[in-house]
């Protein structure tokens, strides 16, 4: 049931005014231009996502210096977080890689897309198979991971099969969204364990997720039954 009392409004006299409003619109302006050129440049076909994300992240660097907020060792701190982030990114690609090399050198890739494409129930049966097994790795696992994982084994597949690659990776990543607050081991839920009241026990935070996961399965089969709700953007784009 819905409780309004729980988020009343703010009383009048502690509401922003049109000035203040006004005032906290100017302070995104910046952000947001900066956006507009990173999408627009990609979406334009300006720009590579790559090079887009070089664009951002030279506009930010100038939005900082333009506010009289840069100095040289927040600079640092910076550039050392992003290392970091990088480093391990790459360290994540370096390994499926590895794992793609040795996997295709032993002829695994050809043996799993057959055994796959010649189970019973059709194309449709290995799409769901699929997603069930994307749907237990996202309870444990990154989706950074999972895709590294699952790509060299089950791209050929999709491929072979017929499916569309934009279409299916759109279905993983609703998979991965119902994954991540899938009682028991769902990611989020662990999350929201840490943030929520005291009183408030696990199995409350498991119930209050089953209308967003029901939410979840409902857009999934609707974007398997209908592919061209996600395609149709891209489809201009080409």
């Amino acid at each position: 049931d819905l409780q309004p009392h729980l988020a009343p409004a703010l009383p009048p006299e502690e509401r922003p005014n049109f000035q203040e409003k006004l005032r906290s619109i100017k302070a995104i302006i910046l952000p947001a231009a900066l956006i507009t050129l990173v999408l627009g440049s990609i979406y334009a076909g300006i720009c590579t996502p790559t090079e887009a994300a070089g664009i951002g992240a030279l506009g930010s660097l100038l939005i900082v210096v333009f506010k009289g907020n840069f100095n040289w060792r927040m600079l640092l701190e910076v550039s050392i977080n992003s290392s970091r982030i990088t480093v391990m990114v790459m360290w994540i690609v370096i390994g499926s890689q590895c794992f793609s090399a040795i996997y295709n050198a032993a002829g695994s890739q050809e043996l799993v897309t057959n055994i796959l494409a010649g189970l019973p129930g059709g194309k449709w049966a290995v799409y769901i198979l699929l997603q069930a097994v994307y749907f237990v790795l996202g309870m444990f696992l990154d989706p950074t991971g999972i895709v590294m994982l699952c790509t060299p084994v089950f791209v050929p597949v999709i491929l072979k099969l017929g499916f569309d690659p934009v279409w299916f990776g759109i279905t993983f990543i609703i998979n991965m969204e119902m994954a991540y607050i899938t009682p028991p081991f769902g990611f989020n839920l662990f999350y929201m364990r840490s943030v929520v009241p005291p009183d408030v026990s696990m199995v409350d935070i498991y119930r209050s997720v089953i209308p967003f996961i029901l939410i979840q399965i409902l857009c999934l089969i609707l974007v398997t039954l209908f592919p061209q709700i996600v395609l149709w953007l891209p489809s201009y784009i080409k």
